[in-house]
């Protein structure tokens, strides 16, 4: 779950970089293959917004 969150973060243009935090060496490596991963399809993206626009945007979009 880490490296798809790291993913789409990533796929946005006005992300120039993201800062994960590891506790453990094998999770600074499991972060670093994210960058490995294809890009995500527009279906996956427009799932991810379904998700947020359900359960999250109300509680948290207004803050930005």
């Amino acid at each position: 779950m880490a490296q798809f969150a790291l993913r789409w973060i990533t796929t946005f243009d006005a992300v120039t970089c993201a800062i994960p935090g590891a506790k453990r060496a094998q999770q600074a490596r499991d972060n670093v293959s994210a960058a490995d991963f294809p890009p995500l399809s527009q279906e996956v993206m427009d799932g991810v917004r379904a998700i947020y626009d359900r359960y999250t945007r109300e509680q948290v979009h207004h803050l930005w």
